[in-house]
């Protein structure tokens, strides 16, 4: 899967001229953490709600609500925002590994989306936690299917010919490898719900059913 399957195309921003209360309407309004910070059409930072607390209120808490709100309708997002040269983007053709890994090294929650220097989308961990679960068929209706076999060449194809005798789909497949080096776990996803001679045929054939959860 890529970076472009899963993004938010077109992601709603802000002019870096624009007053941060506006930002922070926008978020409010849109149901957002952050907004890409534009200028003269190209992408020069990102904005978040913390930024804007942490730098645009947390600093004037001695303020009244009235001359925290004058501040907050006189000063600029690009006051507060991360500025492009410190700002984490990926491209659009990047796998979601990739942009899982950038997430994780930097611990941020998105990625702008810029490709040949323009912003196409935003990718946030709510996308990658989607895709995650699209993966793993977590919202298929049918069986998840936990099989232990031996960790070894071939053994996917010697489980599905289980699965093709019973006339059962796999839709969605992971693999746990254990500790021990010599066994692994399939999770398995099939479309059958009436599991009951699938399994004893799994077990009969020397693969050891652990689980099987129904939806």
């Amino acid at each position: 899967m890529y970076v472009k399957n899963e993004m938010t195309k077109n992601p709603i921003t802000i002019d870096a001229n624009d007053v941060i209360s506006k930002a922070a309407d926008i978020m409010s309004e849109k149901n957002l953490h952050r907004l890409p910070v534009m200028e003269n059409g190209k992408l020069v930072g990102l904005v978040t709600k913390g930024l804007i607390t942490s730098k645009g209120v947390g600093g004037a808490t001695s303020l009244s609500v009235f001359e925290l709100n004058y501040l907050l309708n006189r000063t600029s997002v690009k006051t507060v925002m991360i500025k492009l040269k410190d700002l984490v983007t990926i491209s659009s053709d990047k796998l979601l590994e990739d942009a899982a890994d950038l997430m994780l090294a930097h611990d941020i929650g998105c990625l702008p989306v810029v490709d040949d220097g323009v912003l196409v989308g935003i990718l946030t961990q709510n996308d990658l936690f989607k895709a995650f679960l699209d993966i793993l068929g977590y919202n298929r209706k049918g069986s998840r299917i936990d099989v232990r076999v031996p960790d070894t060449l071939g053994i996917l194809g010697e489980v599905s010919k289980v699965f093709v005798a019973n006339n059962a789909n796999i839709t969605n497949f992971t693999v746990y490898r254990n500790n021990d080096d010599t066994t692994a776990d399939l999770i398995l996803r099939s479309d059958v719900i009436d599991t009951e001679d699938l399994e004893k045929d799994l077990n009969e054939n020397g693969f050891k059913v652990n689980s099987i959860m129904k939806r």
